[in-house]
């Protein structure tokens, strides 16, 4: 394993393996808190599926409790420079929600429930919307909502941010160190293998991504958890200025934003849900973007933004979702296995989550729980209970 050693991690009392948002905002509470602690990842910070995020920021989310965490993440990514000392990962650019006249009903009755949880939008009628997104054909668009406080984020740049503040804090992290399997004796576990090795721990937080079914397996623990294949398309649209705002396209099944911290006149392009999906190997996927997807992304695209007919395929991002089944996180402990916590199946919409989701899984740890989520109701025992999340649109519009 790079830059590790035996005597730089003995004596450390949680092990985070995965080096994504979850893992590293995990590290940071835990090492803010004075905890002995280390991060170990397979590859590069934030390089998977959370570097490969659109991140979009939204609270337009279908449960209250979902909704504060979205609050509390989407406050925590704003003030990130104050509390970390890093460079502005955020941009306040506004995220806009446009329906179809199905889910027109079900749009308002979320904002009635968004906005007593203090998630604040307002109503965009059909006239106005050119003003927001220029050009914009309003074909079979019935209801628009706007956050003007959302935006989105660089998830690289945030990841990082979060393991140097840890480190600085005290914390170890380490790239390129693959974590082989979960040590459990007697019900609890007792450390890592990784290189060949055992290291000693006490609390183990699995937030491995697409890869913690495999790890969670090696501990007894299996993950309801399916790994799929997800690819959004970079265009250049100049001279024609991309959209300005993050937009989830209910209408249309898409979501979009400018990519600027690649560039000027960059538009990143996604499909939404409902869609098909590409059920993968997480360690045997084709990183090439489809063909037929970037076509059918551009024919969405440009039947909803005419002037945008011109825009050049730059390059494509394909990264993975790791989907449980009611498109909820898995987080906190594991029942029958005393000190491994979850902080995983994503399910593709949990970098927005990401910093209260590491609050959360941490306070668990540590014996200080957030008083906004109860850890409880994202347990893995939940499927078994009958006692899952329902989204209003379904799939992971959660």
């Amino acid at each position: 394993m790079k830059g590790t050693s035996s005597d730089s991690l003995t004596g450390v009392s949680t092990i985070v393996i995965g080096g994504g948002i979850l893992g590293a905002v995990t590290l940071w509470e835990l090492a803010h808190a004075g905890m002995s602690c280390a991060l170990l990842e397979a590859g590069a910070f934030g390089r998977e599926s959370t570097g490969k995020s659109a991140a979009v920021v939204r609270t337009h989310y279908s449960n209250p409790q979902v909704v504060r965490m979205a609050l509390r993440s989407r406050d925590a990514l704003a003030n990130l420079p104050g509390v970390l000392g890093c460079d502005p990962v955020y941009r306040r650019d506004g995220y806009l929600f446009v329906v179809d006249a199905a889910d027109r009903e079900h749009a308002i009755a979320n904002r009635a429930m968004q906005a007593a949880e203090g998630a604040l939008s307002v109503e965009v009628g059909l006239d106005d919307l050119d003003g927001y997104l220029p050009g914009i054909d309003p074909e079979g668009i019935s209801y628009v909502l706007y956050e003007e406080d959302s935006g989105f984020a660089d998830p690289l740049a945030t990841t990082i941010a979060y393991v140097e503040a840890a480190r600085g804090l005290g914390a170890h992290a380490y790239e390129g160190a693959p974590v082989e399997a979960i040590l459990v004796e007697h019900g609890a576990v007792f450390g890592v293998r990784a290189g060949g090795r055992t290291i000693g721990c006490d609390t183990i937080v699995l937030a491995a991504g697409a890869w913690s079914p495999a790890l969670a397996a090696t501990a007894g623990i299996e993950l309801p958890v399916r790994i799929t294949r997800e690819q959004d398309v970079i265009y250049g649209t100049a001279p024609e200025q991309p959209v300005r705002h993050a937009v989830s396209m209910q209408v249309d099944r898409t979501y979009i934003r400018p990519l600027v911290e690649e560039g000027d006149s960059l538009l990143l392009v996604g499909r939404g849900f409902p869609k098909p999906y590409d059920h993968v190997d997480a360690d045997r996927y084709s990183p090439e973007i489809d063909e037929e997807f970037e076509r059918d992304a551009r024919a969405r695209m440009t039947a909803r933004f005419p002037r945008l007919r011109g825009m050049r395929f730059r390059h494509g991002r394909v990264g993975l979702y790791s989907i449980t089944p009611d498109w909820h996180p898995l987080l906190g402990p594991v029942e029958g296995v005393a000190g491994l916590h979850l902080a995983t199946g994503g399910s593709g919409h949990c970098f927005k989550l990401g910093p209260a989701i590491g609050e959360l899984v941490a306070g668990e740890i540590l014996g200080t729980p957030v008083s906004y989520a109860d850890i409880h109701d994202f347990r893995l025992g939940r499927f078994a209970d009958g006692d899952v999340f329902r989204s209003t649109y379904g799939g992971n519009r959660a």
